[in-house]
């Protein structure tokens, strides 16, 4: 199929992977980095491929062959998390459905083994484990996401011979720890403790909401930290370190820190009104944050699950009448839909969550460990 805008001609999916000579799995990919523009036919359904675009690319292929190169192509294929345009499936299990069936335990099971189990207990951590957990957090005193990292590498210095599952058992195990859980022995799935962490009278209807974030988010194909942790686990670095680097890419604001950034656009617009907040920040030419995504150029097929999850939450200060607003305001002044980070911080602004609590970054040590087992 062929499709002409202006000047700039598209084609389809198989016709675009025939050009470059990869599989659909890889064009996609090469969109996620944005290499490639890709837009959606006026069925609302297809998507469609820039054909300078794959012109530049079969060029810039051949010209690897007789020119140096100052920099490095890389090419990775992974069969953990498949992206396109009808949704996410974890090793061919669609996400929408397993985020309404299956807890985050069973999902990061099925993510390292490749079997999703029908139940899962993971053991407690260990007591010197936990000890050592707070000895970090005393030291480091700082914000979770830094203080995760400083635990991440004095376990692996203490477990060096942790395979990845193993290690990402393990520092899941004291995750709560670091976030204040208090002492005594841990009780309850991930979700349940987090909960609990941060609302200590926490419904269960929250545990069950962040239950669902963690399985939405447990991967997503070669996202920027993901690759991190691929680079780091190509020297044999042990599973610990590379958590490391995934960890330490997931705090800028381009990546797992923009769930941070929609929590404050939503106070923005609780305080002044969403109408005046969307005016003022698009006049201003500034990018609304929670809006756009390089693979979907329709809905976000992981904002849905989650929003309806949300909508459970008890909502005494009328927080979602915010986002509906907000939503209303961008519904008329922007073309980019909502993506999973308007939905995360919508998550902690309903909850009334600390703005910076590090629901991505703990979901994500799942797709990590499966990273470095493949």
């Amino acid at each position: 199929m062929r499709y002409r805008a202006g000047v700039t001609r598209f084609v389809g999916a198989d016709e675009a992977a025939r050009q470059l000579g990869v599989q659909k799995a890889t064009l996609y990919a090469y969109v996620s980095r944005g290499l490639i523009q890709r837009r959606v036919a006026v069925d609302g359904r297809t998507s469609l491929y820039s054909a300078a675009d794959l012109e530049a690319l079969i060029q810039r292929a051949r010209r690897r062959d007789v020119e140096p190169r100052p920099s490095i192509d890389v090419q990775i294929v992974t069969r953990i998390t498949a992206l396109d345009e009808t949704g996410v499936r974890y090793l061919g299990h669609d996400v929408a459905e397993l985020a309404r069936t299956c807890h985050f335990e069973q999902v990061a099971e099925l993510l390292w083994t490749g079997t999703l189990p029908d139940h899962v207990a993971w053991p407690s951590p260990e007591p010197a484990d936990r000890a050592l957990a707070r000895r970090v957090i005393r030291a480091v005193r700082g914000p979770a996401l830094p203080a995760l990292v400083a635990v991440a590498s004095a376990l692996g210095t203490r477990h060096p011979d942790d395979d990845a599952p193993t290690a990402a058992r393990r520092l899941l195990g004291v995750v709560p720890i670091v976030l204040g859980e208090p002492d005594g022995a841990p009780e309850g799935s991930m979700a349940e403790r987090l909960a609990r962490c941060w609302q200590p009278r926490s419904s269960e209807a929250l545990a069950s909401v962040v239950d669902r974030a963690l399985v939405l988010l447990a991967d997503h194909e070669l996202a920027t930290s993901t690759l991190a942790v691929r680079v780091a686990g190509s020297t044999w670095a042990p599973p610990y370190q590379a958590f490391v680097a995934g960890l330490a890419v997931i705090q800028g604001p381009l990546h797992g820190a923009a769930t941070q950034i929609v929590h404050e656009l939503l106070v923005d617009c609780e305080q002044h009104g969403a109408e005046a907040v969307v005016t003022q920040r698009l006049r201003a030419g500034e990018r609304l944050p929670g809006f756009g995504h390089k693979i979907y150029k329709g809905d976000d097929p992981r904002l849905t699950p989650l929003l309806e999850a949300i909508s459970t939450l008890p909502d005494p200060r009328g927080r979602f009448d915010v986002l509906d607003d907000l939503l209303r305001e961008a519904g008329v002044r922007l073309t980019r839909r909502p993506n999973i980070d308007l939905g995360l911080g919508t998550l902690t602004f309903v909850a009334d969550l600390p703005a910076d609590v590090p629901i991505f970054a703990v979901a994500r040590l799942a797709g990590f460990a499966a990273h470095l087992v493949e």
